[in-house]
């Protein structure tokens, strides 16, 4: 089977969905999480979660940590997931750390500052890595006030465990009332950051900006271009939607439907169907083509009016694309986990024999 052809039939369809367990931690303690969006640095793969309700070892609740990242120690083993950093009070320590600013108003009782990252993190030439962060703040009383989108660097220090280290840039790139770019997907292509982000009105544009080789252009909103369906532009108002009705997910390169087909997506729509939403496109721009294969199921929280699977996103690095096969994670609401599952598509040479 040559690489030029794909492994899988086109369209695609789901033989058969084998649910694995949860992304547990390596030290058998449950901690509810959600997310689960993975990425790779220097060649070691991590997965960031959002919410995290953090227990002891004897399974007492401790507190939130609104984002987490563990390691993937073993390709072999996508279950098994490690924190390698806790903070001086016990809790798992934030990925992404907050302010002095954002500490103080916490700490005054205006709400709980979250920073969560659905978009996932690119590796830039020197090894570090960049993401696209949202920002919000819960005021307590249901009403979740999205504050805009900005920038942080990655990069992996070595102690005793292999950690990382997140900086902020200053301020936000996107306000409250612009575009979310980079908190859907991101995916680098020759010297460009693709960033896909939704528009105020909930529709996904595409931008992109130029790698660099520093921090300049990324935090600078004037560095960032638009596809207008034809060209790139500077005004976001001209963007062309690219996606239409999806809630979260992942746009990946891949081999699994040919080279004429080398981007995939994998994701999960607005109407919380619990439906695993699988695209592919010649293009970054797209046209998109994308349609429901599967269902996604619960372990301790099944699918069920009032709880439904989210943050559904493919993990390339435990798949087989080879043989059709694609790694899964997705959430589920509290009080579940992170589940991973396995796909497998209907094989490309079962249609040609």
């Amino acid at each position: 089977m040559s690489i030029k052809q794909g492994s899988a039939s086109y369209p695609p369809i789901v033989k058969q969905a084998k649910i694995l367990g949860y992304v547990a931690e390596t030290n058998g303690i449950f901690h509810s999480r959600d997310i689960g969006r993975g990425f790779s640095l220097s060649g070691n793969v991590y997965l960031m979660f959002g919410d995290t309700f953090c227990n002891d070892s004897n399974g007492e609740f401790m507190g939130l940590v609104n984002n987490t990242v563990a390691i993937m120690e073993d390709f072999k083993q996508p279950l098994r997931s490690k924190y390698v950093e806790y903070g001086d009070n016990g809790l798992v320590k934030p990925f992404l750390p907050l302010t002095p600013e954002e500490v103080a108003l916490e700490m005054d009782g205006k709400g709980r500052v979250a920073l969560w990252v659905f978009g996932g993190v690119i590796e830039m030439e020197d090894g570090t890595g960049r993401l696209w962060y949202q920002k919000s703040i819960d005021h307590f009383n249901g009403f979740v006030e999205y504050i805009g989108t900005g920038v942080a660097k990655v990069l992996e220090t070595y102690g005793v465990e292999q950690q990382l280290a997140v900086e902020r840039m200053d301020g936000l790139v996107f306000g409250a009332y612009e575009p979310r770019m980079g908190t859907f997907s991101v995916i680098a292509k020759d010297e460009f950051i693709y960033l896909y982000g939704d528009r105020p009105d909930g529709r996904i544009i595409l931008a992109r900006v130029d790698m660099g080789h520093n921090d300049d252009p990324l935090g600078k909103k004037e560095a960032y271009y638009y596809w207008d369906g034809e060209n790139w532009v500077q005004d976001w108002k001209k963007a062309k939607v690219v996606i239409e009705g999806m809630q979260q997910g992942a746009i990946v390169h891949s081999r699994i439907f040919g080279e004429d087909r080398p981007y995939l997506f994998v994701g999960t729509s607005k109407t919380a169907d619990s439906q695993v939403y699988m695209g592919v496109s010649a293009k970054l721009e797209g046209p998109w083509e994308i349609k429901a294969v599967c269902k996604a199921e619960g372990i301790k929280e099944p699918t069920k009016e009032g709880k439904w699977m989210y943050c559904i996103y493919p993990q390339l690095w435990f798949s087989n694309e080879n043989a059709a096969e694609l790694l899964l994670t997705w959430s589920e609401q509290y009080p579940g986990g992170v589940v991973a599952a396995k796909i497998s598509l209907r094989r490309l040479n079962t249609i040609l024999a």
